[in-house]
Order: structure tokens, then C-alpha cells, then sequence
């Protein structure tokens, strides 16, 4: 299934350059302060963010943005990977921007199947942390999972557990079993990006 947001330039390529790292402090099992992490995905003059981080990185994210030559009207697509308030926190900042959610956050994707953007750019549904978490895969120079909360952070990955919030554990491992098969590089929801290829022995282990 392919969803077009206007045209596109065959001579471009898909580019991922992550804005502001996300980051988590807890005290034990509970969470203290989260700010996910916010990525845009440019292809030529198309600029689509995924997720966009809480209130407290509003201006952090302007001029992450500026530094690209980008402002927040230059937006046409905001890709929430869910609707927990430390990612979708300045959802307001972009007038133009259409949301891409799934229906169970406030969108109105089913994602039954993967869904193209554009070319090399596609939604699959990653449940596990919520039943309607999504993760964007981009084709660009390598192969990018931008996946929100589905691998909050490397250690997930590391310890091979699944998000400390989950509602169901089994889809949460199968999500993150997924998205390491089919990635080089992952950008977690509250961390830095990280090589997928020393976790995929773990992979339907």
C-alpha cells in the first residue's frame, strides 16, 4: 500500500539525521523524566519528522531545526510512533504538517500492512509498548529503524528485554526481534542510534 504526499525527485536520495537524541533517567523501575528522541527524514525538498519530543525540548528542537535551514511550517508530515505525551509534546509546533498515527493513537492508519511514504520510506506496526505503536524504515545510505518506544534504548537491546512499559510482552519481543532483522542502524525512542548487527544473534533465539 503506498500513501503519496506529493511528488517526489527520482534524483534525490532519502536522508535520516536524528535532531535531538532522546534521553530517560529513572530512579529504580520508576521513570523520572523522558524526552524521546526526533528524527527527520528528508528526500529533496520533502521533510517529515518522527515523533517530537516533549514541551521541555521545544527550543532545543527550533533550532536543531533552524541549523538545517528548516522551520517548523516546512513540515508536511509528523510520524508519532505513539501518543505518550514525552513524544508527541510539540505536535503543535507544525501548522502543516499531516499526523501519521495509527488509529489507536489518534491517527487513522490500520496498518494492517507496511505503508510507503515514498520510495524507501515505509510504516509497519510494532506493538508491544502500545497496541498501536508504529516504527518508520528508510532506505537511505543504510537501512534506518526509527521505532519510538518499540527498543526505548540500546540496553533493551543489550539485555534483551522489552520496554519497561509494555502491555504485551510476547508482541514487544516480536516487534523488537523485527526491527533488529531488518535494520543496519537503529534509532531508539530515548537514546542515541545504534549498530543493529551485533544483536541480530539474538533474533528468534
Amino acid at each position: 500500500m503506498r500513501m503519496r504526499m506529493g511528488e517526489e525527485s527520482e534524483m534525490s536520495e532519502n536522508r535520516v539525521e536524528v535532531l535531538c537524541p532522546g534521553m530517560i533517567r529513572r530512579d529504580g523501575a520508576i521513570v523520572l523524566e523522558a524526552r524521546s528522541t526526533v528524527t527527520l527524514v528528508t528526500r529533496g525538498h520533502r521533510r517529515i519528522l518522527v515523533d517530537t519530543s516533549g514541551p521541555q525540548n521545544r527550543q532545543l528542537l527550533i533550532e536543531a531545526l533552524a541549523e538545517k535551514g528548516v522551520g517548523p511550517q516546512d513540515i508536511e508530515a509528523v510520524v508519532l510512533t505513539h501518543a505518550h505525551g514525552d513524544h508527541d509534546g510539540n505536535l503543535q509546533m507544525f501548522p502543516n504538517a499531516k499526523l501519521i498515527a495509527h488509529h489507536l493513537e489518534g491517527g487513522d492508519l490500520t496498518l494492517d500492512r507496511e505503508v510507503e511514504l515514498w520510495e524507501g520510506v515505509r510504516l509497519i506496526h510494532t506493538p508491544g509498548h502500545t497496541p498501536g505503536s508504529i516504527s518508520l524504515i528508510v532506505e537511505a545510505d543504510e537501512a534506518y529503524a526509527l521505532v519510538g518506544d518499540a527498543i526505548p534504548t540500546v540496553d533493551n537491546a543489550r539485555k534483551w528485554v522489552p520496554p519497561g512499559l509494555h502491555y504485551d510482552r510476547a508482541k514487544a519481543m516480536d516487534s523488537m526481534s523485527r526491527l533488529i532483522g531488518m535494520a543496519d542502524v537503529i534509532v531508539p525512542g530515548h537514546g542515541p542510534p545504534f549498530r543493529a548487527a551485533e544483536f541480530k544473534r539474538k533474533v528468534k533465539e
